[in-house]
């Protein structure tokens, strides 16, 4: 996509290159807005422009695709033939929430079962909206349920639905529950009640349960979270 960006590589028939770009980055990653805006970009360490003057700012495209497939109203096309076949994802997050769009292009029926009330994991609880702007997450999620995903919220598998169900009601079980676990120190008396990961802090202000804070706080850990 950073060839059709560049012009490099041409959409055919009446196609924007701004559409092309698109279609051609979401087969990898259904989130290109919010990968522009989150995503660390290692890669731009290692980039040979900067040998030149400066890095390619891919993080800029990837944005720009994104933003531009938001303003256009770009939506996912299934031209697949339903093959009859049913497939639970546990989890909402980015991966399962991607493998079901991938799932949906193959023509196979998805529900995802999330144990929030919101889809969208460490996206939705583990950034602070002013990186995330929740308006455009929620586009890129809902573009993704447009395909005809459904979404079963508030439902923990193991404690409102067995893992025995699924396994009778579906042909096949994604597992995408994510790695929504912060480390704690590793000493004596890390694992008091005042001592919280930073995902769990972000988790709690993320959902509004965080309203005030008593005393000193010490933050250990000089990271963005």
């Amino acid at each position: 996509w950073l060839d059709i960006v560049r012009g490099m590589e041409k959409p055919s028939g009446d196609m924007s290159w701004q559409e092309y770009a698109f279609r051609r980055s979401t087969d990898a990653n259904p989130f290109p807005s919010i990968m522009g805006r989150v995503c660390p970009a290692p890669c731009e360490d290692g980039c040979n422009r900067n040998e030149v003057e400066d890095t390619v700012g891919i993080n800029a495209v990837e944005q720009f695709i994104g933003d531009t497939a938001k303003e256009e109203g770009y939506k996912f096309e299934i031209n697949a033939k339903d093959t009859g076949k049913k497939v639970a994802i546990i989890g909402g997050g980015c991966g399962g929430l991607a493998a079901a769009l991938q799932l949906r292009k193959q023509g196979h029926s998805v529900t995802v079962f999330e144990k929030y009330d919101k889809l969208g994991g460490m996206m939705m609880y583990g950034i602070p909206d002013y990186r995330v702007p929740r308006d455009i997450l929620q586009y890129e999620i809902d573009r993704i349920l447009e395909t005809g995903v459904e979404t079963k919220m508030n439902t923990k598998v193991g404690v409102d639905i067995s893992m025995e169900e699924l396994e009778k009601d579906y042909d096949a079980v994604l597992f995408a529950i994510g790695a929504m676990s912060g480390r704690m120190l590793p000493i004596p008396g890390g694992d008091a009640s005042n001592c919280v990961s930073g995902v769990s802090f972000l988790e709690a202000y993320n959902q509004g349960r965080l309203k005030h804070i008593t005393g000193k706080v010490i933050c250990i850990g000089g990271g963005d979270t």
